[in-house]
């Protein structure tokens, strides 16, 4: 009985088939979209509810603000990759690059409610951790600045930090408010 001699044959053009084959998935995943296109998305909390008037930013002053649902809609923007921030009152602040490549695709963006950051910030305190307090209660300030809990907690970092009367009334000041 005979034996055909194929193995080193198939061996040998094995490795280029393989080649050629990264190289089509390589051309397939790195092709953009012509022209411009709606870039969407939606804004939800840790359960997956849309989270409205959070305000997105793609950059350049092109900013837009979540519906009811957390739909946001960016419109006439190409193919690239684009750094999105954003932020609401009584919500943590996000920031994220998104690869907009394909028409269709749809931005997720899933954030924290700006109380989930205050157990850590505790923990900290107690710890006497106050640089890493401030830089995590920072975050948040630009949606949260009038925010009375936002207050209290920058507030007792800084009485925890440097004691003082002054700072003593601020904490209880903004405590009155909560």
């Amino acid at each position: 009985m005979k034996t055909k001699k194929i193995a080193p044959r198939f061996f040998l053009s094995f490795p280029i088939l393989l080649i050629l084959l990264g190289l089509n998935f390589a051309s397939c995943a790195s092709t953009k979209f012509e022209g411009k296109a709606a870039l969407t998305g939606r804004v939800c909390d840790e359960n997956g509810i849309g989270v409205a008037n959070y305000y997105v930013s793609l950059g350049l002053g092109n900013t837009t603000v979540t519906n009811e649902s957390g739909v946001f809609v960016f419109k006439d923007v190409g193919a690239g990759e684009y750094h999105l921030t954003g932020g609401g009152y009584g919500w943590c602040e996000t920031d994220t690059k998104v690869l907009f490549l394909d028409k269709k695709s749809i931005v997720c963006l899933q954030v924290e409610k700006l109380e989930s950051l205050f157990p850590k910030i505790e923990s900290l305190l107690r710890e006497e951790r106050f640089d890493e307090a401030k830089k995590i209660i920072s975050k948040s300030k630009e949606y949260n600045e009038k925010n009375p809990l936002y207050l209290f907690y920058r507030n007792l970092i800084s009485y925890c930090e440097a004691p003082s009367e002054k700072r003593k009334k601020s904490v209880l000041s903004s405590l009155e408010k909560i």
